[in-house]
């Protein structure tokens, strides 16, 4: 029986289990992945998280840039700090003089190697520039305006500050196609790194992405030891729980601010989501998408995404459905238009139906869509349906706090048949809700900040003819 197995009986508890393959590390990397195995062997172990960089930090004084190098593989360890490092890292008095000789061989392997060493050094030490945006969407249509003010913010040099600038709209009005168009179009002032991340705000089924997880991807593209090599997605997550947000976000500052760098953070949730993600360096640039305006950033500009003019409509449906079909009926060609309320998502949907039914003539579609009981049914194919997104905004507000609540639940008070097309008022809704004016004002309000109504002008609100249907399927409760 070994010495540490004795003593683990001793003491009432397992030994850990041994650390296998120890004779076959020959490299940085082999040395720096043995170094994670110790870590989470020593989590398991003791049934707590990882230990982090900054907590091996404090108990030896070494700073967490010399630890994170270590496990890394970007650095070789001291003799005397690889022993230090292996003991806090649970390693057995047996296991530690194999792990001594395996660094003492890496050491060796690099002295007799110099010129390999050398390159090795030399790619690791050189910036990746990984180039992650999803596609471009080639059907974009009439975002002139909008890439034209993107082009003017993110300028080729910026000496003094970096760039945020949030584009805001309705559900399925185009802004993660804008923004990634933007990303593509402009890259080229960002040649070291074009970064994507979904933020997952408004996905309906899934929880919005913390910021320590969305961190360890970001530093994970950037090379750096978060989510290192020879660790799984999983395991870098695991990573993002154990360390800090803070340090997490402090090393995406100080890498950023030496780089060019375009990071779009699609459907974003909330402020606090998006705040750790902003890169703080004087060339670097962010495109966020999100629904409701992220207006406690400061220096961030807004960008309001509007729905599509209708010439622009009849182009969007022409991509899918093709040109020469809605020529030859342009007018039930803009009664399709006018019945997806100009909004690109519905767009696609009709157009990508009448191009799965080439026999259709487009008025079929249109007498379809012209039945207000089954136009959202209709407007799904495939994955893209409009109901989901305006379902996502309702249930937003409705997890909301009870200003939210109460906005949610008046909805379908306010989506009688005369506000599909004509404004309502603060005075008018407070009659429908049982209410004064101020609250009924307040209520508006929050349904303007949701995106469920729109108001175009100082006391008065409108619906979207999308969200109008939706809302009169709502059961009306106070």
């Amino acid at each position: 029986m070994s010495q540490d197995t004795d003593r683990a009986r001793r003491n009432g508890t397992s030994p850990a289990p041994p650390l296998h393959g120890l004779d076959t590390v020959h490299t940085l990397a082999d040395l720096a992945g043995v170094l994670r195995r110790l870590r989470r062997r020593a989590a398991r172990h003791n049934g707590a998280p990882p230990v982090t960089f900054r907590q091996l930090a404090a108990r030896t004084g070494w700073s967490r840039g010399a630890i994170g190098g270590y496990f890394a593989g970007k650095n070789l360890p001291p003799t005397d700090r690889f022993d230090v490092l292996v003991r806090l890292l649970g390693a057995t008095g047996h296991e530690i003089g194999m792990l001594a000789t395996a660094r003492d061989r890496v050491e060796e392997s690099r002295r007799t190697r110099p010129a390999r060493a050398t390159v090795a050094a030399r790619d690791r030490e050189r910036p990746v520039s990984p180039h992650q945006l999803p596609p471009d969407d080639a059907g974009l249509v009439g975002r002139e305006r909008e890439l034209a003010a993107l082009a003017a913010l993110l300028p080729v040099e910026s000496p003094w500050r970096g760039a945020t600038v949030a584009l805001h709209g309705a559900g399925g009005v185009g802004k993660s196609a804008l923004a990634l168009h933007a990303a593509h179009r402009l890259g080229d002032r960002f040649p070291d790194h074009r970064l994507y991340v979904d933020l997952r705000g408004t996905t309906r089924g899934e929880r919005p992405l913390p910021p320590r997880a969305a961190l360890v991807r970001i530093l994970r593209a950037l090379d750096t030891t978060a989510g290192s090599a020879g660790e799984t997605e999983t395991e870098g997550e695991a990573e993002a729980e154990a360390e800090a947000e803070a340090d997490l976000a402090a090393r995406y500052r100080e890498l950023a601010a030496r780089r060019r760098l375009l990071i779009v953070l699609d459907n974003a949730h909330d402020v606090a989501q998006v705040r750790p993600l902003l890169p703080a360096g004087p060339h670097c640039a962010a495109l966020i998408t999100c629904r409701r305006v992220v207006a406690a950033m400061n220096g961030t500009t807004h960008l309001h995404v509007p729905l599509l003019s209708p010439d622009d409509c009849l182009t969007l449906l022409g991509r899918y459905a093709g040109a020469d079909r809605l020529a030859a009926d342009r007018t039930a060609a803009e009664a399709v238009t006018h019945l997806c309320g100009r909004l690109p998502l519905a767009l696609r949907i009709a157009g990508a139906r009448l191009a799965a039914r080439p026999g259709w003539p487009v008025s079929a579609l249109a007498t379809r869509l012209a039945d207000p009981h089954r136009r959202l049914d209709e407007l799904s194919y495939a994955d893209l349906a409009v109901r989901p997104t305006l379902e996502s905004d309702y249930e937003a507000l409705l997890a909301g706090d009870e200003a939210d609540r109460r906005a949610a639940r008046t909805l379908p008070l306010l989506a009688l048949p005369d506000t599909e097309t004509d404004p309502l008022t603060p005075r008018e809704a407070a009659q429908r809700m049982g209410t004064d004016h101020h609250t009924a004002e307040e209520t508006l309000e929050r349904l303007v900040d949701a995106q469920l109504l729109r108001s175009d002008a100082p006391g008065h609100y409108r619906f979207h003819p999308l969200t109008h249907l939706f809302a009169r399927e709502l059961p009306p409760k106070l």
